[in-house]
């Protein structure tokens, strides 16, 4: 699979059965642990599900590219979060997948991610 199926910049570890209600809620917290408060002007919604080797993840829907890298910059601090985050990037004009886990980045083939 290409990794332009990526649509938004990352994409959050979550169960298979987590409704949106749940991931966002899980977003805000992981936002409150980066930020020490919820930004007034941020707005984001739970988006398109993928699997990849068997654990699940979604989109995090939101328009504001700086939260996600925010959330990309602690991920890689202290443990990072509880949850994955994988996203895609561009180094010398040659674009990879790349997944964060417990503070440590890797990458990965995107034939491995499948969108649901």
């Amino acid at each position: 699979m290409s990794i332009f199926v990526i649509n938004n910049y990352i994409l959050v570890e979550s169960s298979e059965a987590e409704s949106d209600e749940q991931f966002c809620a899980t977003i805000e917290s992981m936002v409150h642990q980066t930020c020490g408060h919820r930004p007034d002007w941020l707005r984001f919604s739970a988006g398109v599900r993928f699997v990849c080797d068997g654990r699940h993840f979604r989109e995090l829907d939101c328009i504001a590219g700086s939260v996600s890298l925010m959330l990309m910059q602690r991920a890689r601090r202290d443990g990072g979060f509880t949850r994955a985050i994988i996203y895609r990037a561009d180094y010398d004009g040659i674009a990879g997948v790349y997944e964060i886990r417990a503070g440590v980045k890797c990458e990965f083939s995107p034939d491995e991610l499948h969108r649901v």
